[in-house]
């Protein structure tokens, strides 16, 4: 067979027909405009193109929906409770902890009160002695006795009163961590302490009025010093671990300062009023303390159990 027919031959058998493109090297510059003039003016060039395929979603049913919020509703509900579990127990640790220094601050007041009730009772007693003495016994000569009591009634003033200690209390106000003490006696007893404290202060100013406007000036006129100094060991002793020795005698006996001035009525009448806010004081005032810090520190125990060791 020909060359010719089998060309002819893969024509009819509809075989792509093959052309062969000379080489780059052996192509004329004619040939080269030629081919591409063929290759713009036949549009349906064979253009080779990579398609991308993007993967199929799958879509949900209702139910995995649902499923999914009620576990994410589930992780975050245990979460908060997790945190409320937390926080519950930090709060019950701080307020065990400020209950145990309300206790103490309260424990120490009440042993501070009885020991200021005892004084106060003493200055009583001297201070009516010294009343009496004073409306008709002898001025010039003097009873053993008369300067102890001048020395209670005059000089011995603000060691007397009673200064409450309140700072777990304040932080307990201020800072709003009372919130933590849930049981209602105890709030009603940190309550009711905390009115007395404040008529405790208020008193004390009350009678430090008094006394610097009455008591003092009195005492600065007619009290002996030179007698003081040797009272209290030229200030090795307080002057209320003056007052507590027993069996004092003076080397030189005091006397009454500026005698021609001293007035039997007016000594008299500044003492007993003096005597009376003392009274009131421990009465009125310092019971009702005394009464509030037992109660306070008893919701305290029951609460915590806290004792006195």
């Amino acid at each position: 067979m020909s060359e010719e027919e089998k060309r002819r031959e893969v024509r009819k058998t509809g075989s792509p027909k093959v052309v062969k493109r000379p080489e780059a090297g052996s192509m004329k510059p004619e040939d080269i405009k030629e081919e591409t003039k063929s290759e713009i003016a036949n549009p349906k060039s064979e253009i080779k193109m990579e398609v991308h395929h993007h993967p199929e979603i799958e879509k949900k049913g209702l139910k995995e929906y649902v499923l999914e919020g009620l576990m994410i509703f589930l992780a975050v509900t245990m979460g908060f409770f997790a945190e409320t579990i937390r926080e519950n127990i930090a709060e019950s640790q701080h307020a065990k902890d400020l209950a145990k220094s309300l206790y103490q601050e309260m424990y120490a007041d009440s042993v501070n009160m009885q020991a200021k009730l005892k004084l106060h009772l003493q200055k009583e007693n001297e201070m009516e002695y010294f009343r009496r003495y004073v409306s008709d016994s002898s001025l010039t000569k003097l009873s053993p006795r008369f300067y102890p009591a001048f020395t209670w009634g005059y000089i011995l003033t603000t060691s007397v009163l009673f200064e409450p200690n309140d700072g777990i209390l304040n932080q307990l106000r201020n800072s709003g961590t009372l919130r933590y003490f849930r049981g209602v006696s105890l709030q009603n007893s940190v309550s009711r302490i905390s009115v007395v404290i404040a008529n405790i202060r208020e008193r004390n100013s009350q009678e430090l009025r008094f006394v610097d406007q009455f008591c003092r000036p009195f005492m600065l006129k007619h009290y002996d010093f030179k007698w003081e100094d040797e009272y209290t060991k030229y200030g090795k002793l307080s002057i209320t671990q003056a007052v507590m020795q027993n069996n004092f005698k003076a080397k030189v006996l005091p006397v009454i300062k500026h005698l021609n001035d001293f007035n039997r009525e007016d000594a008299e009448g500044v003492t007993a009023y003096y005597l009376l806010i003392t009274r009131n004081s421990r009465q009125i005032f310092y019971t009702p303390y005394v009464e509030a810090n037992h109660r306070l520190l008893e919701a305290l125990r029951k609460e915590y159990k806290f004792s006195d060791e």
